[in-house]
């Protein structure tokens, strides 16, 4: 009984042994590096915290978004979007620089603050291959283009 009991203790440490910290892969940490190309905005939309049924999607109305990084984190971009009175099509150039915080979160400083973009240049993000999704629980938008900014939440969509 004694060498079955010895060869089972032997069997079980030469398994634990085999398992090392390689087994268990950690991802990459993310560098300001990896957001460097060109993305294209297939989500873009801001809800009202007052009424969720107010809402902007810039990217169902007829509208797109397209930003181009640099490895350095500056970037350059477009929107564009229909304009609700006459149907004539907005074009708004913007650019600025990307820094990351954590991991989790990123912050986009523009050169020039330009309506209708969010008060706020801070956001959770992710980034998984060629997609990243940016999100704000707590920010304000200007849903009538009034001047007036009511409170928001904010969530978008990228590809690369």
């Amino acid at each position: 009984m004694k060498p079955l009991l010895y060869l089972s203790i032997l069997f079980l440490t030469a398994g634990l042994c085999g398992c090392s910290s390689d087994d268990f892969i950690e991802p990459d940490e993310i560098v300001i590096a990896d957001l460097a190309g060109t993305w294209t905005c297939t989500q873009f939309l801001a809800v009202s915290t007052v009424d969720p049924q107010v809402q902007f999607e810039l990217i169902a109305m007829g509208g797109a978004l397209s930003v181009t990084v640099a490895p350095d984190g500056s970037f350059v971009g477009e929107a564009s979007f229909p304009d609700p009175d006459t149907g004539q099509l907005i074009v708004v150039p913007f650019a600025g620089t990307f820094d990351l915080m954590s991991q989790t979160v990123i912050v986009a400083g523009f050169v020039v603050e330009i309506p209708p973009f969010l008060e706020n240049g801070s956001f959770d993000f992710s980034l998984n291959g060629n997609t990243m999704t940016l999100q704000q629980e707590v920010t304000t938008f200007d849903f009538d283009f009034d001047g007036v900014d009511d409170p928001a939440e904010f969530a978008a969509t990228f590809v690369r």
